[in-house]
């Protein structure tokens, strides 16, 4: 952690806003600003925003009213290139229950902002759009994440007619697409709004498989809770219970051993290789390119065969557990993983080869389903979708955790070309494929110097007990982009607010821009490039 850099933003927060910040704490590379008055958020977030050049990760509320504490609001912000995170923490008077909203400054809070109204009954004045996101037929006036909401409550179906923008015009119609599809995907509903074949508008509504994960988390033990967290999307198993392990040993000051920190990055990368891989085959489908397709499948097939050896698991369930990790890796296993990557990546360099040599497969992906960089930036886009987009964030570099290395770990050569080559990423379909492509070849290389595992431990022994009300961040870089964890510890070593925000929660807004001026038929090739989970996404 740069405790210079750290240093000098908090000092410039202090200095800045002497007569707004109640109190600062520090946990870590967290830093938290306690704010005098809820109505401070605009300007001191606006701050840390669009002067030091932050990124907004999550807004985390919690119903801490039993606690003394009211509604609590914390704006958790990070920084690209820098390990620093900051925390502006704030009440919401329980007999207003009104915050101000800070989208129209920062467009990515919109969808926190609806969340909070949505699930707590706090309303962000100034949001120009508060219609229900993900409780489509839950009754009005109820708030299932208040504490005061029982989980076994059973509450009656409550139609309601959700309010999509109307384009109106001469030539101007709607395809309404799903929410069932014609296929085993997750539901979810596109409203389209075309002229002739173009498409001038995109709205999605999604929720309909909603879980109620973080409120089933609630009084959970810490255990029981992690096998929660694998299971937000099977394919981000890994991702999702590193970000949730990470905050617990957080909270409880432990450090995991190098053995297991390695281990970690091994199955991350693991599950990403076996992604990318699909990914790209779907792609090749939606190009209309089935024999490519079909020899991604199988390298897919392998890995997972790999993971099921390794693991028990195809999805590789089971791998993380507090403290460290479940699968140790031994010198017969490190020998089966290099020699079956290896053999996958020079199959999938020859098949990319292949494909890159159709030039009516190139033609298909160049310029659709392109995303300005702009827009990626304001709404806080994350993973393969803002790097194509020439956005250099990565979750595994710019905040560290289990064995990756900082950004400044790279030489200065390394730096250069990096920056050169985000440049010329155009945040297309096609530059999402060679993102794709580039990132399996070096997460390959990643396990195999990761699997240099001549250290012992893979586990670290947790406190007996946990001291209430502590809180702390997790995090992780799934495939799709930045995973962020949050957990309040209750009493006994139980959760008392598990707050989740996937890769796909950020990017599933940035779809309506990609396909603007596109045609119809490019819909399921650019939503395939984008790669968005709707589990992951209905939390």
């Amino acid at each position: 952690m740069n405790t210079i850099y750290l240093d000098k933003y908090k000092n410039e927060m202090l200095e800045k806003f002497a007569d707004k910040i109640d109190k600062v704490e520090e946990n870590g590379n967290e830093i938290h600003f306690i704010l005098k008055d809820v109505n401070d958020v605009p300007l001191t977030c606006n701050h840390v925003y669009s002067i030091l050049g932050t990124r907004l990760a999550t807004i985390i509320c919690t119903d801490e009213l039993g606690i003394k504490n009211g509604f609590v609001l914390r704006y958790v912000f990070g920084k690209e290139n820098r390990e620093d995170i900051f925390i502006f923490i704030t009440a919401v008077v329980s007999q207003s229950l009104f915050f101000p909203s800070i989208a129209l400054q920062i467009p990515a809070a919109a969808l926190y902002e609806r969340e909070i109204k949505e699930m707590f009954g706090l309303t962000p004045t100034g949001n120009p759009d508060t219609r229900s996101l993900v409780l489509h037929e839950f009754p009005e006036g109820i708030f299932p994440l208040r504490k005061e909401f029982l989980l076994k409550t059973k509450v009656a179906r409550q139609q309601r007619q959700y309010q999509f923008l109307k384009v109106e015009g001469d030539g101007i119609c709607e395809i309404p697409v799903g929410p069932v599809h014609a296929g085993i995907i997750e539901p979810g509903h596109f409203r389209f709004s075309v002229l002739g074949e173009n498409i001038i508008n995109l709205e999605t509504r999604l929720g309909y498989a909603h879980k109620g994960i973080e409120k089933l988390a609630e009084s959970m033990k810490l255990d029981d809770a992690l096998l929660l967290a694998e299971r937000i999307s099977g394919d981000e198993s890994v991702a999702n219970s590193t970000a949730y392990c990470q905050a617990v040993e957080k909270i409880s000051g432990i450090r995991i051993p190098k053995r297991a920190e390695n281990i970690r990055v091994v199955f991350g990368e693991m599950e990403r290789i076996y992604n990318h891989i699909s990914t790209l085959a779907g792609i090749s489908t939606d190009a209309g390119f089935a024999f490519g397709a079909a020899r991604l499948y199988i390298l897919k097939e392998r890995l997972m065969q790999l993971n099921e050896s390794l693991s028990g698991s195809r999805i590789l369930f089971g791998v993380n557990r507090i403290g460290g990790v479940r699968c140790d890796i031994s010198a017969q296993d490190s020998r089966l993983v290099i020699s079956t990557i290896g053999t996958v990546l020079r199959d999938f360099d020859k098949i990319i080869s292949f494909l890159k040599a159709k030039s009516s497969f190139m033609d298909r992906l160049k310029d659709a389903g392109r995303i300005p960089r702009k827009a990626a930036q304001d709404l806080g886009v994350v993973g393969v979708v803002a790097r194509a987009a020439g956005i250099d964030v990565d979750t595994r570099h710019d905040h560290p955790y289990a064995g990756y290395l900082p950004r400044n770990h790279r030489t200065p050569q390394q730096i250069i070309e990096d920056q050169i080559e985000m440049e010329k990423r155009s945040g297309d379909a096609l530059a999402r494929f060679e993102v794709r492509v580039r990132e399996v070849r070096n997460s390959a290389a990643m396990v195999e110097e990761m699997l240099d595992l001549d250290c012992d431990g893979t586990f670290t022994g947790m406190p007996e007990k946990i001291t209430p009300y502590r809180s702390a961040l997790g995090y992780s870089e799934s495939h799709r982009g930045q995973t962020v964890h949050w957990i309040m510890i209750g009493k006994d070593n139980s959760i008392f607010r598990y707050k989740i925000r996937t890769a796909s929660f950020c990017n599933w807004p940035i779809i309506g821009h990609a396909v603007l001026k596109d045609i119809v038929p490019d819909f399921p090739l650019v939503n395939k490039s984008l790669d968005l989970s709707y589990s992951g996404n209905d939390l």
